[in-house]
């Protein structure tokens, strides 16, 4: 039996599983984990909107911001005086 195709394959697969897992969504807890580091407290309100999410909270200076977050990044894409 030849081993070859199956070593491919399982190649083929991991290769796969790792692309997937890079792509994954944060969820709520990674968000927070996430907002929090950056200085943001008190958060209101989150939405998941597609593939970003809407933020209410409270910025460093107790301002309250809306921010969008890209859903799979955590990068803020934009942040607003709410």
């Amino acid at each position: 039996m030849n081993m070859i195709p199956r070593s491919f394959l399982l190649i083929l697969c991991l290769l796969s599983a790792t692309n997937w897992a890079a792509q994954s969504r944060l969820d709520m807890a990674g968000l927070v984990k996430l907002l929090l580091a950056q200085g943001y407290h008190d958060i209101r309100e989150v939405e998941l909107e597609g593939d970003k999410f809407e933020v209410k909270t409270l910025n460093r200076q107790d301002q309250k911001v809306h921010l969008i977050v890209d859903a799979y990044t955590g990068e803020i894409k934009q942040q607003e005086a709410d």
